[in-house]
């Protein structure tokens, strides 16, 4: 029996008590639960991701609720700080209610800031602000004012040169900002475009300087360090990332492009049937060459060479309700020393694949929708990376690779859905 038809019949078998699923395959790997947070809203349409810290020992969770539709109180929309070894609340910190709604709180960025060896958290908020907080206490450090909300993720990097790192983002407007870590404001720039894509930060041209590079639905933009304008292409981005050797690959609703990261000169176009959902380029295949993941309509996941835009392999998700595929990302989920691929449906479906082939090779199915990537990040120090999922819910839910003898399913009772 194929794995796929396995969990579906057990599932069946299992839906009188009410059960949560690690699926496995041939090679005896499964996606395990390992806890999800209490976090849960009356709705299932938060979107925004989890951060993580560099060392995972930080994972904070945005929270969002719907006015109209759910009761709003003082911390229906928070930024809630979650223990790694059991998803508990270590703190909360919250938007005011009158500004509480779907986009109040966009992915964090987790790093240390200032330099003085603990982490800090930035995140945009409908506030029309840039708050970073203290990862350890979530006290408030400082703000710095954005034309409207963000929407994608802060970045963070020694973009001017000076010294220590600054804060990169951009309101949902187009609005770039590049912060010092004591909250003055390097430079800010106008780009009247709107953007969702989170900044990258690249050095496009091996010069030892790091550019900044933003998408957004009138097109890609580069700036130098200074702030000065590098180039613009009139290729939009609805999703952006960057490869090895720095071409911009920039997802859209009908294709997926890369530029010249140097001259923002398109290299190649690749039609596709709907939106393409980029957020990593790597090499999970181990060929030496930059491969782009990308999430396309149809529950299918491709990866596309950066230099040519060949197609190197394609998996189709399978299932009805997994309508749409977010961007995957690229990570060692099994700990054996080379890249896997994971990909999330908005069915609930989270699935790895082999980096080479394209296989699916274990999946974890809930039956709550999901609406934006996976974070991966090594949560207990293993050399693996566990799997953090945003369910639209507002639960997060932290996943394990595990070995189960044989390819056997491992399925969890339960007695609620909080999985």
């Amino acid at each position: 029996m194929r794995p796929r038809t396995l969990l579906a019949a057990l599932l069946c078998c299992g839906a009188l008590v009410g059960v949560v699923a690690a699926g496995v395959t041939a090679d005896g790997g499964a996606l395990t639960w390992t806890w999800s947070s209490d976090t849960a809203r009356d709705n299932e349409v938060n979107h925004h991701a989890v951060g993580v810290g560099p060392r995972g020992d930080v994972i904070v969770a945005p929270v969002a609720a719907v006015p109209n539709a759910e009761a709003i109180g003082p911390h229906s929309c928070s930024l809630v700080r979650l223990r790694p070894s059991d998803g508990a609340t270590r703190w909360r910190w919250s938007v005011p209610a009158e500004d509480c709604f779907t986009h109040a709180l966009t992915q964090p960025a987790v790093a240390d800031v200032d330099g003085d060896g603990g982490m800090e958290v930035a995140v945009g908020t409908t506030q029309s602000e840039l708050v970073v907080l203290d990862a350890a206490s979530g006290t408030e450090q400082w703000r710095v004012p954005l034309s409207t909300y963000g929407y994608g993720q802060p970045a963070v990097g020694d973009v001017t040169g000076d010294a220590g790192p600054e804060l990169v983002t951009s309101d949902i407007e187009g609005t770039l900002v590049v912060a010092r870590a004591n909250g003055t404001v390097a430079w800010r720039n106008r780009t009247n475009m709107t953007v969702w894509a989170a900044p990258k930060l690249v050095d496009v041209d091996a010069d030892n300087a790091t550019e900044v590079v933003l998408g957004g639905d009138e097109g890609v933009v580069a700036f130098e360090p200074d702030g000065t304008r590098r180039w613009r292409s009139g290729v939009r981005a609805t999703t952006l990332a960057v490869d090895a050797e720095g071409r911009v690959l920039a997802g859209n609703t009908a294709r997926l492009a890369a530029l010249d990261g140097a001259t923002g000169e398109r290299l190649w176009t690749k039609d596709l049937a709907g939106a393409a959902r980029v957020h990593d380029a790597g090499d999970a295949d181990g060929d030496g060459d930059s491969e782009a993941y990308v999430g396309v309509p149809g529950n299918t996941i491709l990866a596309v060479d950066t230099e040519s835009g060949a197609t190197e392999w394609r998996t189709s998700l399978g299932g009805g309700e997994r309508r749409t595929t977010f961007a995957p990302r690229v990570a060692d989920v099994d700990g054996d020393g080379t890249d896997d691929v994971v990909a999330v449906t908005n069915g609930g479906t989270v699935v790895v694949l082999d980096g080479t082939t394209g296989e699916e090779r274990a999946a974890y199915e809930r039956n709550v929708p999901i609406w934006t990537f996976a974070t991966p990040a090594d949560l207990d120090g293993d050399g693996d990376s566990e799997i953090l999922v945003r369910y639209g819910d507002g639960r997060v839910v932290a996943l394990d690779w595990t070995t189960a003898g044989g390819g056997a399913l491992v399925v969890r009772p339960t007695a609620t859905d909080a999985r």
